[in-house]
């Protein structure tokens, strides 16, 4: 009686779905529209699953589903600003492995636009911001591992400026050979400054020990807007504490009775090089 029972429940469940067999179903990768869904959004496929090559396809064959939303190409009533689009696709083309993540991500926040009727204000300040999110910390800068040639103007203030990343180690020298003079009737001088003169004490940009009237010095500007000036001379070498920018200048606050020596038709200029380490 029991076999016969379980037997009619079989026969009951087949004929309620119709005679066909149920099968369970797999996880939606692709795009997928729910019913009432004013458009449909793009299902990442689980990456973990996949060896290496056909998960460098997928996460291409990813990105390209997103953006294409994105610039409003699917004509599903989703569109942001190309900027924005540009700024996150330019992340993800040099970090493909956040893809993954973003995706996910993307997910949900088309499914809320698309249940809440199209509403995409939530899911356009994901996009503008994820940038930043996903960058929080990193350099944006070319890392300091060539070389920068510029001549020093000993009229004018902070110059040759030139970004940084933290943890950059920068050479920088002055020559030698060439000399100027901060008054008419001053002493001929190189970017060492004038050893007679110590600016310790004084109003000069740099005012510590191991400062000189007219030396080479540099200027770090972190991006977290604090800065610190140091006395470079002919040579020094400078690690940086956090991304940010160099500048240089000589160790002066008046500029306009500084001249470079002329010797017959020559006239000298001080050549700076900024090296990386």
């Amino acid at each position: 009686m029991a076999r016969t029972a379980w037997t009619l429940i079989g026969l009951s469940l087949l004929a309620a779905c119709g005679g066909k067999k149920v099968k369970n179903a797999g996880p939606i990768v692709g795009w997928h529209a729910e019913e009432g869904w004013p458009g449909a959004c793009y299902y990442p496929p689980n990456f973990d699953t996949m060896g290496a090559g056909d998960r460098k396809l997928a996460r291409q064959k990813t990105l390209e589903a997103m953006t294409s939303q994105w610039r409003g190409e699917r004509d599903d009533g989703v569109s942001f600003p190309a900027d924005q689009v540009e700024n996150l696709e330019t992340v993800l083309l040099g970090e493909p492995d956040l893809i993954e993540t973003v995706a996910v991500d993307n997910l949900e926040r088309c499914k809320g636009a698309m249940v809440s009727g199209g509403q995409t204000i939530s899911w356009g300040k994901w996009l503008r911001d994820e940038p930043d999110r996903l960058t929080a910390g990193q350099c944006k800068y070319r890392p300091m591992d060539y070389q920068l040639f510029d001549y020093l103007d000993i009229t004018r203030g902070w110059q040759i400026p030139a970004k940084v990343c933290q943890g950059d180690k920068v050479e920088i020298k002055a020559s030698t050979m060439d000399q100027y003079q901060l008054s008419p009737r001053g002493p001929w001088i190189n970017a060492d400054g004038d050893k007679d003169t110590p600016t310790l004490g004084t109003k000069l940009p740099c005012h510590f020990k191991g400062c000189y009237k007219g030396m080479l010095i540099m200027r770090f500007t972190g991006d977290s807007g604090a800065q610190q000036i140091y006395p470079v001379g002919i040579d020094h070498v400078f690690t940086a504490p956090e991304h940010g920018t160099i500048e240089v200048q000589i160790n002066d606050d008046t500029w306009f009775d500084n001249k470079y020596r002329v010797v017959g038709t020559i006239e000298h200029h001080t050549s700076i090089e900024y090296h990386g380490q």
